[in-house]
């Protein structure tokens, strides 16, 4: 067990992934939330169901959609220099005064429900043209199986413009739920004046196929994928935008020079198409593939509502928003830098969310130019003449341009292009936008640099003095799947015959650290139609030194219809979790027996992994997967952690065992290490890895009598993993560089 004490902690940490959308429904009481909009706990009172009708609530049909949606369908996809539209707006007037249903509990709560109908819809959006609370009232928005539950929205969420947008939830229906406390003092006002119908498909889930999850070209790079440190924290500060319920854009998340993480978003100008756009943008962080796995579909649900416009200026194509409130530590933002160059640096990369899909990088290995684009002012452009890698599309206007040291000096205004042509694009200068107009609402600088310090360039940051990172046992270099015995019977990592009733992931050793919450990752389910399965599971955290031994937080009864397949869902605490040692987070399934139908992604078997999953059989007995499964090996579910305020315990404390090994020191503050593998002489090839998987460093060291010398060189500060083969031997340890 000693070998498994250690080395758990070799989990990589994904960096950064708030809207409000709190899908606590799914897990009854239990405090926990799938988030997305910012939500504040609670859930609806309401069971779910297939149809709205089947719930009780009274339906408002949308007609159908007018002939003009086909004409936009072709037309708005064919340039990048006006907003993506996807969805068709019906114009609507429906409030608690003159629409569906209430009911008053015992309690003296009252309960008004009311549900939206758009046939064909893919998804439906909402925007409150009055949103005002009251203290102590809520509001849920769902579909009928509660797969999707946006909320509680709150009094917190009132606005000063009045208006709320909702993202997307996945259906042709939608629920609005508002909740009356007896102890209201005033009345909360509510008046819905627009449902939007997603024609485009932009919330689908599709089957594994090489198209991938929606409707950007095959040729776009994963933004999990970039290996430059540098980009992949810039693209922590790129969100999609969804602008008056039917239009695509993307926008970056800036510092400005006070450091003050006041959450200024740049996009473009011709992407907010009214005088309130503003107001109904809805920033959605970290939609993008998890680990680098194009077949999976990342979260979609970290989201912030409503803006303030600071700065336009059309002649541009520049538009700075100031978001409502600042996204969340635990969608790990970042806030980034800039540079007012006039001659960026090679290679320069544009950051963005072609058709509102994935996130995605486009890469040119050449400076762009100073240009003058179309009818904008002269020479304000950035022209990128060809892109090596990827392209940008409609629904990337906006996105940023990033140059070598990771910084932004450009935002997508328009080009020509795509996958099968991937020239001339052209991106409005972040240093002409800076002080063109005289006036600060003209102006990037007032707000950039509000006390006047003329920097030529900003460095971007993490903000949150404890920010959360995501850690995962999944390795960039494999590709995740679920395997069943030879014999049938069963996924390894879910329902099987062998009536494995637990399954868990393992992380440690803390010192200490906070849990935030975990990602589950199905690779099977049962489909929700024709009705929803009635199959549930309990997701559980346990803490343990050998084994997992104390339960410290559950949420129980969570149907597997609301767990699709293929798609990450972020389960959230709603308050961090103080945890130390080793913990697992995992399920426990509901039988009944027989049932083969979910299980979990995990990586492939290989003799070289550290086992980290564990599962627990009929008998109650908990046991490592690989002595469950001797023949089989090690391996790892993919059930991801958030956590701050990480402290690993220093297992160098003690000297290595007889087959084991260590370095010294660790943490480095130097570049001179000393490998101590006792009882062996010989050469070691000594790799150093990135947690991100990228290989940094590799090369010879003599071993003797157990003891070698590497002299590392310049290595950033961070956590690395040196893989240390001898021979038929092999080690892995943990290096932190300070």
């Amino acid at each position: 067990m000693l070998f498994r004490f250690w080395f758990p902690f070799l989990a990589h940490k994904l960096r950064p992934l708030v809207q409000i959308i709190s899908l606590m429904a799914i897990f009854g009481g239990s405090p926990l939330a799938l988030q997305a909009q910012v939500g504040h706990g609670g859930q609806p009172s309401s069971l779910p169901a297939t149809k709205a009708y089947e719930a009780g609530v009274p339906v408002e049909r949308m007609p159908a959609l007018p002939q003009s949606v086909a004409a936009d369908r072709a037309a708005v996809q064919a340039g990048k220099g006006q907003p993506l539209r996807f969805a068709h707006p019906f114009f609507v007037n429906y409030s608690p005064e003159n629409s569906g249903v209430w009911q008053q509990r015992k309690d003296g709560t009252r309960v008004w429900r009311l549900a939206l109908q758009s046939p064909g819809a893919y998804s439906l959006n909402l925007i409150f043209d009055r949103f005002s609370l009251a203290e102590n009232d809520s509001l849920f928005l769902y579909n009928p199986s509660q797969e999707v539950v946006l909320g509680a929205f709150t009094q917190k969420n009132n606005q000063a413009s009045g208006i709320l947008a909702t993202a997307p939830i996945p259906g042709e229906e939608v629920i609005v739920e508002l909740v009356v406390s007896p102890l209201s003092q005033r009345h909360s006002d509510l008046l819905i004046g627009a449902v939007n119908h997603d024609y485009l498909n932009v919330s689908r889930l599709l089957a594994l196929k090489s198209s991938r999850f929606g409707r950007r070209g095959s040729c776009h790079a994963d933004f999990t994928c970039e290996e430059d440190l540098l980009i992949q924290e810039a693209g922590q500060a790129v969100a999609r935008l969804i602008i008056d319920g039917t239009e695509l854009c993307s926008g970056t998340l800036m510092n400005n020079s006070r450091n003050d993480g006041t959450p200024y978003v740049l996009t473009a100008a011709h992407c907010l198409p009214g005088e309130d756009s503003h107001n109904t943008v809805v920033f959605t962080f970290n939609y993008q593939v998890p680990n680098c796995n194009a077949a999976i579909e990342g979260s979609s649900v970290q989201t912030v509502s409503g803006s303030l416009r600071r700065a336009f200026k059309s002649e541009l194509d520049m538009a700075l928003l100031e978001m409502s409130e600042p996204p969340p530590a635990a969608y790990r933002p970042y806030w980034a830098g800039w540079t007012r160059t006039q001659s960026p640096q090679a290679p320069v990369r544009s950051i963005h969310h072609p058709e509102g899909d994935m996130k995605s990088v486009a890469r040119s290995a050449s400076a762009p130019v100073a240009t003058t684009f179309q009818y904008f002012a002269a020479q304000g452009h950035w022209q990128v003449a060809r892109w090596e890698e990827g392209t940008t599309q409609g629904g990337s206007s906006g996105g940023g341009l990033f140059d070598a040291s990771g910084k932004l000096i450009g935002f997508l205004s328009g080009g020509w292009a795509t996958c099968s042509n991937p020239v001339n694009d052209y991106f409005g200068r972040l240093g002409v936008a800076w002080d063109y107009a005289a006036e600060a609402e003209a102006q990037l600088a007032a707000w950039l640099d509000p006390d006047g310090s003329h920097p030529q360039s900003l460095e971007g940051t993490w903000f949150y003095s404890e920010p959360v990172e995501r850690w995962s046992n999944q390795h960039l270099d494999e590709t995740a799947g679920w395997w069943a015995p030879p014999t049938g019977g069963g996924p390894y990592s879910g329902h099987n015959a062998a009536r494995d009733v637990a399954f868990a992931e393992m992380y440690g050793t803390f010192a200490k650290a906070k849990l935030h919450g975990f990602y589950v990752v199905p690779a099977r389910s049962p489909l929700p139609v024709p009705s929803p399965s009635t199959q549930q599971l309990s997701l559980k955290v346990w803490q343990g030194i050998d084994a997992p031994e104390e339960l410290i937080w559950s949420a129980n009864n969570v149907g597997l219809s609301q767990l699709p397949d293929r798609r990450e869902y972020l389960v959230s605490l709603t308050a961090p979790l103080e945890v130390s040692g080793q913990i697992w987070v995992g399920m426990e399934l509901n039988y009944p027996a027989g049932i083969d139908s979910f299980a979990l992604y995990q990586s492939p078997f290989s003799p070289e992994r550290v086992n980290t999953a564990w599962l627990r059989s009929a008998d109650g007995q908990w046991l490592a997967f690989d002595e469950r499964h001797p023949d089989v090996g090690p391996a790892s579910f993919w059930l991801d952690v958030l956590l701050s305020e990480v402290e690993l315990l220093d297992t160098l404390v003690a000297p290595p065992a007889a087959g084991a090994a260590r370095v010294v020191p660790n943490p480095l503050r130097g570049n001179t290490l000393t490998l101590l593998l006792p009882e062996i002489n010989g050469h070691a090839r000594v790799s150093i890895y990135t947690l991100s998987g990228q290989r940094v460093q590799q090369q010879q060291v003599l071993i003797y009598n157990g003891r070698g010398t590497l002299t590392t060189g310049t290595l950033a500060p961070g956590v690395y993993l040196l893989h240390l083969n001898v021979g038929s031997k092999r080690f892995v340890e943990k290096l932190v560089v300070q």
